[in-house]
């Protein structure tokens, strides 16, 4: 057995030497060089500048609020159970573990037992989350800030995401034993949600009997701590028990409270281990095909083809049906509605907008209910206004497709402009429907401030309808010239490194200053028109006056730049420039 895990110690050890060389090795390219600088130049900049500098043992990257570790500490709790019970309701996939071909090949046909192969799999998995979660947490100094040091604080967060990642791997396999007993995987669905429910029922007749609602509740933090008063009493206390004990030492304010609630985390952890480690379920084929899905997607990632889900297993019906003749780019629209899955539809949207403004108008009737809406409204705004700059980066799979079908797209009797138009057309009918539900959201969650009139309201309609797609258009167009121009850069793999990670903060940079040379001319003649009309007209007619001379701007900008990107298209060398 020693030498077993000789063997195996042996094999790790070489295969990350030989990661490390063959990083340091493409170093030798420019791109990735010129990368490399911009990565190491920017984790100087942002956290070893803070541990070498004059203020490295004051450094302050978030405040725990005095009083809130009890509420934080229950909240954690809930939210632990509520992610830990996610494996048992939606989790569908085979107990597999994480072996890539080779290992596959070299390790199952091998003298080592299926317990061995578990341990092997689980503390190679657990060394590599140690080593990660506590060079993270030491670089960024976590902890400070609530009492404990960084490296109490890494032990803590380590504790938590290696036991919820035990849970995940002992439920998949415990999911397995119930397939081969016969046990239907909607009756394990409807099971875990009884189980919610009844403890969500139990919950609130508790606290209606037992701590009934204050009448201050006017903010999210009156409404977060009586929340966390009911979860630390009652039936809640007995079912958060474990799941606190987990999350103790992450909310200890002293080293005191730390060593107090270490036990308890560790003994959760031991408990978790034991249960994977003991499962005795047939893997062996699930992680031969696990591990040959990885090798497919890792292959996809170093060709720039990004993998988002798997290739369907029946046929999709389309979004629309497409006419025989018509404007070519609506084609492309056609075809990437139906990649993209049943979810981008139009009846999806009528429906989340129909739920959207019944939870809304009930939340805004309840006491509780207006201060969330509160809260949930700030956060629509800044996840609208995050979506708009950083929306298109992630919607933007389909036009590395470009460039893998260019030669064929060549063939066709298209433009580029046209093949450029049609590529761009599914990212932004998926990303402007996700962001007008956002900032619907806001305006119901901020209904009754007195200047957002019935006719403000409409301009502001107005202004959100016209303005959302032309700057989805125009931010999209900069990462697709990105691939055109350098598509050595593409941002759709290559892997991960200092390297890579300084060509996407490059690509970021470039993205961002775009945008603010794209809003400049919109807002300016935006501007003129809004100030000049307003003083005539009032402030409804210079908003949409102002909203739609800043549109009209704004696709003026993606015209061009759509022409631009089907030149570039036409000029394109698939021959030379993709090798």
């Amino acid at each position: 057995m020693n030498d077993i895990v000789r063997a195996l110690a042996y094999m790790q050890c070489v295969s990350l030497a030989n990661r490390v060389r063959q990083r340091i090795r493409r170093l030798k390219q420019p791109k990735y060089l010129i990368g490399a600088i911009a990565g190491i130049a920017y984790f100087y900049g942002v956290v070893f500048r803070h541990m070498i500098g004059p203020n490295a043992h004051n450094a302050r990257f978030m405040i725990m609020p005095p009083g809130s570790a009890e509420v934080l500490g229950a909240l954690a709790a809930l939210g632990t159970l509520i992610f830990m019970l996610s494996a048992w309701i939606f989790a569908s996939d085979r107990a597999a573990l994480r072996f890539n071909e080779a290992e596959a090949a070299f390790l199952f046909p091998a003298p080592i037992s299926r317990t061995g192969l578990i341990h092997f799999s689980v503390i190679r998995s657990q060394l590599v989350l140690f080593v990660s979660v506590f060079l993270i947490s030491l670089l960024l100094q976590r902890g400070r800030a609530m009492g404990i040091n960084p490296l109490q604080y890494a032990a803590a967060l380590w504790l938590i995401v290696a036991t919820t990642r035990l849970h995940f791997l002992g439920a998949s396999f415990t999911r397995e034993r119930l397939l081969d007993l016969g046990v239907r995987p909607v009756w394990r669905r409807v099971v875990g949600i009884a189980l919610f429910v009844a403890f969500a029922v139990a919950c609130v007749g508790w606290a209606r009997a037992h701590a009934p609602l204050p009448q201050n509740l006017a903010g999210p933090r009156e409404v977060t701590d009586y929340i966390g008063s009911v979860l630390e009493q009652g039936p809640a206390f007995w079912v958060l028990a474990p799941f606190r004990a987990l999350t103790a030492p992450m909310i200890a304010t002293s080293s005191a409270a730390f060593a107090r609630a270490l036990p308890g985390a560790l003994l959760m952890f031991a408990l978790h281990y034991i249960w994977v480690v003991r499962s005795q379920v047939s893997f062996e084929e699930a992680s031969i095909a696990l591990a040959r899905r990885r090798a497919e997607s890792s292959a996809a990632m170093r060709d720039g083809r990004v993998r988002l889900r798997a290739k369907p297993t029946r046929a999709r019906r389309p979004a629309f049906e497409l006419a025989p003749r018509g404007f070519a780019p609506i084609a492309f629209l056609w075809k990437g509605l139906i990649a993209a899955g049943p979810f981008w539809r139009v009846r999806t949207l009528v429906v989340a907008t129909v739920l959207l403004l019944g939870v809304t108008q009930w939340l805004s009737t309840q006491p509780v209910g207006a201060a969330f809406l509160k809260v949930i409204g700030i956060v629509s705004l800044a996840m609208a206004g995050w979506s708009t700059v950083v929306g298109p980066m992630f919607v933007q799979g389909s036009l590395r497709q470009t460039l893998d079908h260019l030669d064929v797209l060549r063939a066709t009797p298209l433009r580029g402009w046209q093949i450029a138009l049609g590529q761009l057309l599914a990212p932004i009918a998926m990303l402007v429907p996700v962001q007008w539900l956002l900032l619907l959201t806001a305006s119901r969650a901020f209904q009754g401030i007195e200047w957002l009139t019935p006719g403000m309201l409409a301009a502001l309609v107005v202004a959100v309808v016209l303005l959302a797609p032309v700057t989805c258009a125009v931010m999209l167009c900069v990462p697709f010239a990105g691939m055109l121009v350098f598509p050595g850069w593409s941002p759709g793999g290559r892997g991960g490194g200092f390297d890579v990670m300084g060509q996407r903060m490059i690509f970021g940079g470039i993205y961002v200053l775009v945008l603010a040379l794209s809003v400049v001319p919109a807002a300016a003649v935006a501007a003129g028109l809004f100030f000049g009309i307003r003083l005539f007209a009032g402030m409804v007619p210079a908003l949409i006056v102002a909203a739609i001379a800043a549109a009209a701007v704004m696709a003026a900008e993606a015209a061009f730049l759509v022409r631009w990107l089907g030149g570039r298209i036409e000029r394109f060398d698939v021959s030379t420039e993709l090798r």
